[in-house]
């Protein structure tokens, strides 16, 4: 249910649920959870940056005679936001993000939806599947069947057909362009990298402006597809399921409150991208393993292209979709080099590790914009 739903539920003031505020949250919803005793609710709460959640479940009753769920993910979304200034009126909003999120999980590629809701404080938040999955980690994709079942995921949730207004790309990427150029030679973002020990300087002052101008031009002369893109694409927000159905997708995608309109060419790189990277690991944000290898993009490309054309009617090939991939590539690296500039501006971080990763996305990028030519004039 995507509807906003108000609740007569008063959360304390550190915004922490008690068992039996999670309870009553829930059974408005659920019924069967409204007889439950809160004592006897296994929960956990877990706060971010930008929003808290708090698996929950409980036991089976005798009096159970629906297929309900035992264990479900609440949602809580913080009221300060946590979002860049430049995407405050293109990200969607927490109702469009849960009518996305309804939309998509009824496709079985992602969490279904049972609740989105209000508490008589203000607080905003919604009620998903809890997915019996872990997340994915850079060696999942190796695998022939997990690698197709991402390229199907990506390619429906591109296309996925909404009541959320559908604007054209060029918001979305102007306002990447506008943000990096923020930050362009900003000393403020060069003096954190030497207090971290890992200088950004070269990063900093580069032009990222001018080339992606270029890259986006090379992206509209082919006519490159567009549709609903995720943009953190990151392995965290990918779920391999433990134990999937027979003929049931083996992956999930969670997380979209960065679903814009864009160029599809950049979920398809920056997925293949986010195989280098664990941004949650402690010991380092660059993963020990290979890169994506062309055979293994092409195979993901033209499973994606299969998909697409199942779903549309069109009759795109894997060439077509790979030729996309490598200019999207360049695209998702330079959203995710802004949105680390904007962190670090954002809250001073200066952790080397993070500083590391930074440069190798930049590194990526360098690479990636002289392998197709575009430092030519």
């Amino acid at each position: 249910m995507a509807t906003l739903t108000p609740i007569p539920v008063i959360l304390p003031q550190d915004k922490v649920p008690t068992k039996t505020n999670v309870r009553d949250i829930i059974g408005s919803f659920l019924p069967e959870w409204r007889s439950v005793d809160p004592d006897t609710l296994t929960m956990s709460y877990h706060a971010s940056f930008v929003n808290a959640h708090c698996p929950v479940e409980r036991p089976r009753l005798a009096t159970d005679v629906s297929p309900e769920p035992l264990k479900v993910f609440i949602k809580f979304h913080n009221n300060t936001g946590g979002d860049p200034e430049v995407f405050k009126y293109l990200v969607p909003s927490k109702q469009e993000e849960a009518i996305i999120s309804y939309k998509y999980g009824q496709s079985g590629l992602g969490a279904k939806v049972y609740g989105f809701f209000q508490t008589q404080d203000g607080t905003l938040g919604r009620i998903d599947e809890f997915l019996d999955a872990r997340n994915m980690e850079p060696e999942d994709v190796e695998n022939t069947i997990i690698r197709a079942d991402v390229a199907k995921a990506l390619a429906t949730l591109n296309i996925l057909d909404t009541s959320v207004e559908k604007k054209t790309v060029k918001p979305s990427c102007e306002a990447m362009i506008n943000g990096l150029k923020k930050y362009h030679k900003m000393d403020k973002l060069k003096a954190l990298g030497k207090e971290g020990g890992i200088s950004v300087d070269n990063l900093v002052d580069y032009d990222f402006v001018a080339r992606l101008r270029k890259v986006l031009n090379q992206l509209e002369s082919m006519e490159g597809k567009t549709g609903w893109c995720m943009h953190d694409v990151q392995f965290m927000n990918v779920m391999v399921k433990n134990h999937p159905k027979e003929e049931e997708s083996r992956v999930a995608l969670i997380d979209f409150e960065f679903v814009m309109p864009n160029y599809r060419a950049l979920d398809i790189g920056g997925h293949f991208m986010q195989k280098m990277f664990k941004w949650f690991d402690e010991e380092s944000k660059i993963a020990n393993c290979r890169k994506y290898t062309v055979e293994e993009k092409r195979h993901f490309c033209q499973e994606y292209a299969t998909q697409w054309n199942i779903l549309t009617g069109d009759s795109d090939t894997g060439d077509q979709v790979f030729l996309e991939s490598e200019y999207g590539y360049l695209l998702a690296l330079a959203f995710d080099i802004h949105m680390m500039l904007w962190f670090m501006s954002e809250v001073n971080d200066k952790d080397p590790l993070n500083l590391l990763g930074l440069n190798k996305l930049f590194e990526e990028f360098v690479d990636q914009y002289n392998k197709l030519g575009l430092e030519k004039p």
